[in-house]
C-alpha cells in the first residue's frame, strides 16, 4: 500500500511539473513577451530593456528552473498587471475562493446524491431519464451562460441577490449555484453507476429474496447506499471527475 501511495505521489508531482512547463511555453508561443509588455509602438531600446529586466534574453529551460526554484521557496513572483508581489494577492482572495469551493461543492452533491440514487434505484423508468436528462442539461449548458441567467432572474428581475461582492452569504448564492449545477453530473453518473453495481451483488439480491416484496427504500436499499464506493466525497470519485485513474 505503501508503495502505491508514492507511486502515485510521484507521477502526480510528474504531471504537474509537466503541466507546468507546457503553461510557461504558452506565454511564448503567441510571440515575444517582452514586445506585449512593452506595448504597441515601443522602440527597439525599449523592448530590450523590458527583455532583460524580466530575463527574457535566456534561455526558457533557464527561465522556467529559476521560477520553479522560486516557487518552492514560496516566491511567486512580481505581477506585471498589479504591480505587486502576487503571494499577497493570492493570500488576500483565499478565503473567498475556499468559501465559494466549498458551497459549489455542497450545491453539487445537494443535486448529484438524490438524483444519482433515484436513478439508480428506478433505472430503466421515466424516473432514470429525467435524471439523466438533468445530468446531460447540466453537461451542455455552460456555467457562465447559466449564470447569465442567474444574474437576470435574481439580480435583474426579481433583485433579491447582488450582482457581485463578497460581503455577506448571499454574494455567494449565485456563483455556487452556476459552479454547482456544471460539477453535479459528473458526480450523479458516478453515484448511479456505483448504486446500481452494488444493487446488483450478491448480498443484496439475497436481502431481497429473503424480505420478498419490499417498498424501493427498503433495508437492502439503504445498505447499498452506505456500501457505494462511488461517493464524492471519497479520493476515487474525485479522481475519476479529473481524469485521473486510480
Amino acid at each position: 500500500m505503501l508503495f502505491y501511495i508514492l507511486k502515485r505521489l510521484g507521477l502526480a508531482v510528474l504531471v504537474a511539473l509537466t503541466v507546468s512547463f507546457i503553461a510557461y511555453l504558452l506565454v511564448f508561443v503567441s510571440g515575444d513577451p517582452a514586445v506585449a509588455l512593452a506595448g504597441e509602438g515601443a522602440r527597439a531600446a525599449d523592448i530590450e530593456m523590458v527583455r532583460k529586466t524580466y530575463g527574457f534574453d535566456r534561455p526558457i529551460a533557464v527561465q522556467y528552473a529559476e521560477w520553479l526554484g522560486k516557487l518552492l521557496r514560496g516566491d511567486l513572483g512580481t505581477s506585471v498587471y498589479f504591480k505587486t508581489e502576487v503571494a499577497p494577492l493570492v493570500a488576500q482572495k483565499l478565503g473567498t475562493t475556499l468559501i465559494l469551493g466549498a458551497a459549489a461543492i455542497a450545491v453539487a452533491l445537494a443535486i448529484s446524491v438524490p438524483l444519482g440514487v433515484l436513478a439508480a434505484i428506478y433505472r430503466q423508468s421515466w424516473i432514470d431519464r429525467l435524471c439523466l436528462a438533468v445530468a446531460v442539461l447540466g453537461q451542455a449548458l455552460p456555467n457562465f451562460f447559466f449564470a447569465l441567467l442567474l444574474i437576470m432572474l435574481f439580480s435583474i428581475t426579481w433583485r433579491v441577490l447582488p450582482v457581485s461582492g463578497s460581503g455577506t452569504w448571499q454574494h455567494f448564492v449565485m456563483p455556487a449555484l452556476a459552479l454547482g449545477y456544471y460539477a453535479a453530473p459528473a458526480f450523479m453518473r458516478l453515484i448511479r453507476a456505483g448504486m446500481i453495481e452494488v444493487l446488483d451483488a450478491d448480498y443484496i439480491r439475497t436481502a431481497r429474496a429473503r424480505a420478498c416484496r419490499r417498498p424501493p427504500w427498503s433495508s437492502s436499499t439503504r445498505c447499498a447506499t452506505r456500501s457505494c464506493r462511488w461517493w464524492p466525497w471519497r479520493p476515487c470519485s474525485w479522481a475519476s471527475c479529473s481524469g485521473a485513474r486510480w
